[in-house]
């Protein structure tokens, strides 16, 4: 059974999620949670819920995903009379980011105030941005199988400097009008 929370895998006879505590449901239909899409299921059902935890990897998975989304939409809608669905989906997706850093931060142990460093130019983005990346003390010694956890840290930082190359081409290239 898995759990409609975190996405993790639990014991048919379990009632609590063993790792996030969530109550898990007898009969419910966690079809959807099988498909490997939970970490943007769990982004953009808890737009508005600012409790609660999300893992490092759920977190960057969700936002890379939607980012390339936001880059897509800019793309093909850009000069056009369409660009108000782009800002409407910009809007939907900082309060989903928000919202998603305030529960990363929380899987940290930490105040979802940190997110208000936001506020300060560059240097407090750049802490809460190192913040985002660690891990959580809990997680840093326990393996688990999960497909979604199973991401080394190497791999991982290898697949946020990819995409950061890429947003700085796209800039780049953007600014010489190609």
């Amino acid at each position: 059974m898995f759990c409609t929370k975190c996405g993790l895998k639990n014991p048919v006879d379990a009632i609590f999620c063993y790792k996030c505590g969530n109550k898990l449901f007898v009969g419910e239909n966690t079809d959807f949670i099988e498909s490997g899409d939970n970490f943007l299921i769990d982004f953009w059902t808890n737009i508005i819920n600012f409790d609660g935890k999300m893992n490092k990897h759920s977190f960057w998975a969700a936002v890379l995903t939607m980012s390339i989304v936001n880059i897509i939409i800019v793309a093909l809608l850009y000069d056009t009379n369409g660009m108000l669905l782009w800002y409407l989906y910009d809007l939907f997706f900082i309060i989903a980011t928000l919202s998603a850093s305030v529960r990363r931060l929380h899987d940290m142990n930490r105040s979802g105030a940190y997110i208000l460093l936001n506020l300060i130019p560059f240097v407090g983005q750049v802490v809460l941005l190192v913040m985002l990346l660690q891990e959580n003390e809990m997680n840093k010694n326990k393996k688990i199988d999960d497909p979604i956890n199973s991401m080394d840290n190497n791999s991982f930082y290898l697949l946020i400097g990819i995409f950061v190359v890429i947003c700085i081409i796209a800039c780049i290239l953007s600014k010489l009008n190609f």
